[in-house]
């Protein structure tokens, strides 16, 4: 009797753990869609870049950095967008290489989400 106790004791503390790590894991804001699409070869220099996350982004903790062939590169402030999304203007025409975008936010619940992506440019 006691052995079961001590069996059915370890498997609701595995199942409380369990539960814990995916309630945070939920917790943090998702990113749904880029654009540039992650991955895309660009014929054309975009514009911006933008981020739609599953929930809206708080500005106050957003970062977002680009990096290319010749190192970082210039980008406006981060903005709100439409639709849960963030946007950063390109301070100039990209040259033809590949470029990777490293991004921070947070959501509804404050805790800080990071990730990356990258594209290319080829005119």
């Amino acid at each position: 009797m006691k052995r079961n106790f001590f069996r059915f004791r370890n498997v609701l503390a595995a199942f409380l753990v369990a539960g814990a790590f995916a309630t945070l894991a939920l917790g943090h804001n998702k990113l749904m869609k880029t654009e540039p699409a992650a991955g895309a070869a660009l014929k054309t220099s975009p514009a911006h870049v933008a981020m739609w996350f599953e929930e809206k982004p708080d500005p106050a903790v957003t970062k977002i950095a680009v990096k290319g062939p010749a190192g970082a590169v210039g980008i406006g402030s981060p903005y709100a967008g439409t639709e849960k999304s963030i946007v950063a203007d390109f301070k100039g025409t990209l040259p033809v290489g590949q470029y990777s975008v490293s991004w921070q936010t947070a959501g509804d619940d404050g805790h800080v989400s990071k990730g990356d992506f990258g594209f290319s440019v080829a005119h």
